[in-house]
């Protein structure tokens, strides 16, 4: 079972819009584990999403595999007239993302890893972490349940 909440009631921060799903291709994934809450937040796959079993998704997060246009530098009039580039986005289990956070291409987050509030993640997040800021950086490393 997933959980994809769209009501304020009886959640405890304001959600400032519903959970919104767009698989923008035809060859898109957007891949939910388990036993995952997803709460008021924008998951955008151009290419490829994956949240693994277990996860907390808290309200107003922005989940995107791909920036939606390209920077053209060489012709900034044509901006609109592109779509970007995609990158996967890989959530491994158990990982807790805070609110309103930004997971932007190409980010890997490691099983377990808490990602504070707030927060913007681009690029790899290890195992068992603690990660906060814009960009997110690892502030507290835990130990892996295995290793104890």
């Amino acid at each position: 079972m997933v959980t994809l909440n769209s009501s304020n009631h009886k959640y405890h921060i304001n959600m400032f819009a519903p959970v919104k799903l767009i698989a923008d291709d035809t060859e898109a994934k957007i891949i939910i584990g388990s036993h995952t809450r997803i709460h008021g937040t924008c998951i955008h796959a151009k290419k490829y999403i994956s949240i693994g079993a277990n996860c907390l998704i808290a309200a107003n997060t922005n989940i995107m595999d791909c920036d939606g246009h390209n920077m053209s530098f060489e012709n900034v009039k044509n901006r609109l007239g592109t779509v970007g580039n995609a990158k996967k986005i890989i959530i491994k289990d158990n990982v807790w993302i805070g609110t309103s956070c930004i997971i932007l291409p190409g980010s890997i987050i490691g099983e377990g890893s808490v990602i504070g509030a707030g927060s913007v993640v681009k690029g790899e997040i290890q195992p068992y972490c603690l990660a906060l800021d814009s960009p997110a950086k690892v502030v507290k490393i835990y130990d892996h349940p295995q290793s104890q």
